[in-house]
Formats: C-alpha cells, structure tokens, sequence
C-alpha cells in the first residue's frame, strides 16, 4: 500500500463507494452489538446525580431560562452547558428512565465511530485501515466507561465535535475557504463546550500537517524552516487561544471536596509516566478496569524510569520509522499529546491515577497508526505471512470481545460498577463510600458501616463520609454519636458551601436529645445558609409546633409556601394547626 503525500482517496466509482459504505456500515454495527445492552442499564450515583438525577437545571426541563442557566459556571461541575442541554432533551425525551440515556450515548459513540472511520479513510486512503481503526474505536474494552457512564456523555460530545473540526481542517489545508475557517473554529469551540479535553487540537493539526498533509515543505522535514513552522503555528493561534480559555475556566470553576492528597508536581510527573505506560497495556490487553484508580501515594522509581524508557523507545522507533511509515510517528505522538491535559493535571476534581474514559481521543492516534500498519502488511507480505498477521488479529479480536462483555457487565448497576473497583483496586475512599451509601440504602448496616469506617480510615477528614455516617447513626437513633459525626462533617462541607445538610441533620439530633433551643438555632443557620430549601422551614415548623409555639410554625409552613406554592407538607402542617383546640 503506498501512503502519497496527499492521500484524500480519489473520486471512486460506484462499487468502491458502496464497499466504503459497507465497511463504514461494519464499523457501526459492531458499536452497537457491543453495547447493545446498556438500554437496560441504570444510573451510577458517582456523578449521574449531579449531572442528571438532582440536577435542576435538567428536572426543570427545557426552557429559555434553563438554557440560559446551563451557560453559568456552577462550583459543583464542569462547565459543559452542551453535555447539560444534552441531558435536559433526554429528560424532556424519557424523563428519568436510565436506559434512554444510555442509547443516546450510544448513539454519540455510533456517530463518532463514522466520523473516525471518514477521518482514517481520508489520511491513508485505505479503507482497510479505516475498517480495522473504526472496529477498534467501536468495540475496544477501553472505552466502555465513556461509553456506558452516563456522565462520560461529555467526553462523547467533546471528541464528536473534535472530529468534525479535524475532517473540516483536512479539507480546507487542501483548498482553503473563509466558511471552512469558520466551521473549524466554530467545532473546536463547540467542542470545549463539552470538556476542554481537546484543548490540544492545535497540536493535533500540527501533527496532521507533517501527515499526511505534507505542509511541513518537501521531503516532509522533521522540523520545518522557522518562517514555516512559524506560519504554521500562526494560523492555529485562535484554536490555541480557544483552549487556553476553556482550561482557565474549568480550573478557576471546578472544585471538588472528595480529594484527600494534593500531589505536589514531581509526584504528578511520575504517576504521568507511569500512567502513560499503563495506557498501552490498557490497549493491548484490558483487565482489571475500574471506575476509579486511587492516585497513589508514591510511586516506585523502577516503575516511572521504566515507563520513561519504554517511551523513549518507542519515540525513537517512530522517529526511524518517519520516512518510511509517518503515521507511526503522527499517531504515537497524537497519542502522547492528547493525553497531556490529563496525565500531569492541576487541581481539578478528583485526583486519580488514570481513567479509562480519557483513554477514548488518544487511543484514535493508536488505531490510525495500528490501521495503517496492518493494511501496509495485507498488501506488501507474502501469503504464509499475511495469513499468520490475519490470525493474530482474529485471535486478539476474540479475545477482546470476551474481556468486553465482562466488563461491560460491571456497568449494569451501581453495586456491581463498585464491587468491580473494590475488587480490582485498593484505598479508594470515594468508591467506599458510595457503595456504603448504596447498601444503607438497602438496609445492610453493617456493610455500609463497614465501607464507611474504611473510607474514613483513608481519608480522615472526608466531609461526605462523616456525614453519611452521621445519617446512619441517626436511623439507628444513635443520636449522640450521630451528632459527633454530623458536626465533623459540617466542619468540612461548610468550608465549600455544603453546610446545609449536616446542620440540619445536627437539628434534627438535638431535638430528639431535647435539646429544643440549639435545635432552634441550627434551624435559623439552615434557612440562612439556604433560604431557597423549605426542608429546614418544614422542620423547624414542626419542632416549633411540638413545643406550642403555634404562631412561629404557622409562619414557617407559609414561608415555606411562598418558597414552593402549594408544597403538601406546609398545608396538612397548617391544617393540623388549625384543627388544633
């Protein structure tokens, strides 16, 4: 197979179009065999609430105000106003029914796997390439949780967007136009607007014009003539200023209160290169995948060096390679680049060691190069030879497909998405906890008891953990244990603004130790810290009306009214007062 300079595919004829849309066709249907049963799937409480479940924005269903708002920075998120109109249309669409959510994902992966196939075909003019690229993209084991995670919807958006903006920017380096310019940027811009995953797209472009582009001058130089590179690089410098913007609104909007560590840069850099390695095994054999992988707290010398040789090697590998095979080296290093922003991040959310859902843009540099590789082999090796490389691709094919059904089964419910973490990683204290919220919820006690104690035994000063505990207690009517824990947890929560919660719990314990007057206060602090919440209103109303003072219940039940009309609880309060001799 020969790999030109500029190898858009020429115009086809009628059966060479239909075999591309056969295989493109191909393509889509092993996307939606390989997930064809997360319609029957369910919400993840770690993030689905925030995102979906609890989020107003989305119960209130779509409204000019509502779009409007999805456009704010919210402290509890990233801002992804699209991932956020996305999911108020799917409430509009299925109310809260999980499995309409999921096929929506599925179908932003469907329409990614096209246009990932559309974008291989058009840099190598292979459509063996292309095939063996979208197969991988569609059914690897990699990308189940961005996938099947709801709350990944923003990583499918994100890269849907990213692609458009790669096939528009191949099309005008070849013929420039104003309204390609405009489509370019307008995508990189919708693109962010979902996750600043793809902030590196100038990087990308840059890669794509060594190849298969040929921009960089004849003979496709390693570093062009500096008035080249220079031109190069000016042109991309709104996409380069789009992203640095979507990046400092993320990391100066996005907080998170579940980290315990707060790794300083050299600790980041050697989790980074270990994290790198990691990746590659990921691609060539997942196991062990988990929702969440703890950062560590150190990692060994040998495994970073290890890591750093390793991708010295293979840079090296690439670099040898570039003039005969150059999309070794573009895909090695799209590979290396897009997952810059998240290898060595700053503070934003929870640090972990790596994630398999950031896995789903890098992994495209991978397929290219891997596509590539294989449709050079079909064509230029014998028959014994092409024979032997089918029936390894065939033998890892299978046994990628067993490894997918697997693992995608642990994506059923949430209990079974944290019983896969708990049993493939160690110290992980947000999946701790939440799984002893999930087993509160089904009345085990002792084992929420236990993943509590274990998730507080990590991180000690876990405001949510404390304050699940101190719930638990409550329900056991432990109340003076209860309100130890609550107060801990207020103590933290309130330093982020989530105070609310765990004083109105402490309310709630005080009046039934009698202790009526505190009780009293703490109610006042609640409907101070939150006067748009009638929880502590309704509260405070009945404790008043227990203790006789009719007049301060009446006022609260129709302060609470005023805050949402017509709430049940506010008029039987009232009436109940009212009937009252």
């Amino acid at each position: 197979m020969e790999f030109s300079a500029t190898n858009e595919p020429a115009a086809p004829g009628e059966a060479s179009f239909r075999w591309t849309l056969l295989l493109c066709a191909l393509a889509l249907a092993a996307a939606v065999l390989a997930y064809q049963d997360v319609g029957r799937f369910g919400f993840c409480d770690l993030d689905d609430s925030a995102y979906v479940t609890e989020n107003r924005l989305v119960l209130s269903g779509l409204s000019w105000e509502t779009v409007r708002q999805a456009f704010v920075p919210d402290a509890h998120a990233y801002l992804s106003p699209l991932v956020t109109l996305s999911f108020m249309l799917d409430g509009q669409l299925f109310g809260l029914w999980a499995g309409g959510f999921h096929l929506v994902n599925l179908l932003w992966h469907c329409a990614n796997v096209a246009l990932f196939f559309l974008l291989v075909l058009r840099l190598s003019g292979s459509r063996a390439a292309a095939l063996l690229a979208g197969l991988l993209l569609a059914a690897h084991p990699a990308h189940i949780e961005a996938v099947a995670w709801i709350s990944a919807r923003k990583d499918m958006i994100s890269t849907f967007f990213g692609l458009c903006a790669i096939n528009i920017y191949i099309g005008w380096a070849r013929k420039p136009s104003a309204l390609r310019n405009i489509g370019l940027h307008a995508c990189h811009g919708l693109s962010l607007l979902a996750k600043p995953m793809l902030a590196t797209l100038p990087g990308l472009l840059l890669l794509l014009d060594f190849w298969p582009l040929r921009r960089l001058g004849e003979g496709a130089p390693l570093l062009p003539g500096w008035r080249r590179g220079l031109a190069l690089v000016r042109e991309k410098l709104l996409l380069l200023a789009l992203g640095l913007l979507a990046t400092f609104v993320t990391v100066r909007t996005h907080f998170e209160a579940y980290d315990r560590l707060d790794p300083d840069f050299g600790l980041k850099l050697a989790n980074g290169l270990a994290a790198y390695a990691k990746y590659l095994g990921l691609l060539v054999w997942p196991h062990d995948q988990a929702i969440v992988y703890p950062f560590p707290a150190s990692v060994p010398l040998a495994h970073s060096m290890g890591a750093a040789l390793l991708l010295a090697a293979l840079t090296g590998l690439c670099l040898w390679q570039r003039r005969q095979r150059p999309y070794l080296l573009v895909g090695w290093l799209w590979f290396l680049v897009s997952l810059l922003p998240v290898i060595a991040p700053p503070k934003v959310g929870l640090h972990v060691a790596l994630a398999d859902r950031w896995a789903y843009v890098p992994f495209m540099g991978l397929y290219l190069a891997l596509g590539c590789l294989v449709a050079e082999g079909l064509e230029r090796l014998a028959r014994v030879w092409k024979a032997a490389l089918c029936a390894v691709l065939v033998a890892w094919a299978a046994l990628l497909m067993a490894q997918h059904q697997r693992q995608l089964a642990t994506w059923a419910t949430p209990v079974s998405i944290y019983e896969q973490a708990l049993r493939v990683t160690t110290d992980s204290h947000v999946v701790l906890n939440n799984y002893g919220g999930l087993k509160a919820g089904e009345g085990d006690d002792a084992a929420a008891e236990a993943a509590y104690l274990e998730a507080l035994r990590i991180h000690p000063r876990y405001g949510m953990c404390l304050f699940n505990l101190g719930l638990l207690r409550m329900r056991q009517e432990r109340y003076p244990e209860a309100l130890g824990y609550l107060a801990r947890a207020g103590e933290e929560l309130g330093k982020i603004g989530m105070g609310y919660e765990p004083a109105r719990a402490m309310a709630y314990c005080l009046a039934k130790m009698g202790r009526t007057e505190e009780a009293q206060e703490l109610y006042a602090m609640c409907v101070q810290l939150q006067p748009e919440r009638v929880a502590a209103y309704l509260d405070w109303a009945k404790l008043a009306a227990s203790l006789g003072r009719t007049e301060r219940a009446r006022a609260l039940y129709r302060k609470s009214q005023e805050i949402a009309p017509g709430n049940p609880a506010a008029r039987e309060g009232l009436a109940a007062l009212d009937a009252a001799p």
